[in-house]
């Protein structure tokens, strides 16, 4: 990383573990709404559906916020492996602007914005 100064790189470490402690607590938070318990008295089919899309909202949640830890981790491993803030497509460095910005990104603004034109 050597287009990046100590400085920036004791910020995009500290950005690293703010977003993590950030989305730890939000898996904390949705994995207690999940168990507040069940409702008391009967259930008519409208709260049996609300239960249902809630249990299905909840596992998207959850899916959503494992892949953005596991993008975290990943952008602490390319840290450890000295690949950190080189666009895994072009090889350039990845500006520290961008990286402020989205502390876990693989590629350079140009080689994401084209990745994201093929998919689209």
């Amino acid at each position: 990383m050597p287009h990046l100064t100590e400085m920036q790189w004791t910020r995009l470490r500290a950005l690293l573990d703010e977003q993590d402690a950030r989305i730890r607590r939000q898996l904390e938070n949705l994995g207690a709404s999940n168990t507040e318990g069940p409702q008391e008295g009967p259930l008519d089919e409208a709260d049996l559906a609300d239960q249902e899309m809630a249990g299905q909202t909840s596992g998207i949640m959850l899916n959503h916020y494992r892949e953005e830890l596991a993008k975290v981790e990943a952008a602490r491993e390319r840290m450890a492996q000295g690949q950190y803030g080189v666009c895994m497509d072009c090889g350039e460095p990845i500006p520290f602007l961008r990286l402020q910005a989205q502390p876990v990104a693989k590629r350079c603004l140009a080689c994401q914005a084209s990745r994201e034109r093929r998919l689209a």
